[in-house]
């Protein structure tokens, strides 16, 4: 009889697997899948990527900019938001472990929200850098235009 129970709930956990619920890479809560910031005042820092030492937030999330966008105006719009979620606060960004204060400010997005900007760039995390570290996005053409991360400088890497 407990056999049974065994069987039924791994045949559950392997069902809900294949049905793309419970523990799919695609459904995590992660950095990159949420458009606000974690906390009310955004903390950039420079930490380590897949792709080397580049500017990350106060989760170890990359942040890029997109080279489409002009000047302070975000080019990311409608269904772009949905893949690259702008890097948003509710306070002034505070800089910690190699960010620049000097380069941090914020452009107000046509919906009402704050959008973080290093170096005169709007910030974007990507919605398929699943862990803290990944950099998937570096220099992906997407949505028309090229995707960077940032060093310390602000300069694209």
């Amino acid at each position: 009889m407990a056999v049974r129970f065994v069987v039924a709930g791994i045949s559950m956990l392997l069902l809900a697997g294949c049905t793309g619920q419970g523990s799919s890479t695609e459904n995590m809560d992660t950095p990159g899948h949420t458009l606000a910031a974690r906390s009310p005042q955004a903390l950039l820092r420079i930490g380590t990527t897949s792709r080397g030492t580049a500017l990350t937030d106060e989760t170890g999330t990359a942040l890029y900019l997109f080279a489409a966008d002009r000047g302070r105006s975000s080019g990311c719009t409608g269904t772009c938001l949905a893949m690259w979620p702008p890097y948003l606060t509710r306070g002034a960004p505070r800089a910690a472990s190699g960010a620049r204060s000097d380069l941090l400010g914020t452009v107000q997005r046509p919906d009402g929200t704050t959008q973080v900007t290093y170096a005169g760039h709007p910030l974007y995390r990507y919605k398929k850098d699943y862990y803290t570290g990944d950099a998937r996005g570096q220099r992906l053409y997407d949505f028309g235009g090229l995707w960077y991360l940032l060093g310390a400088s602000g300069a694209p890497l």
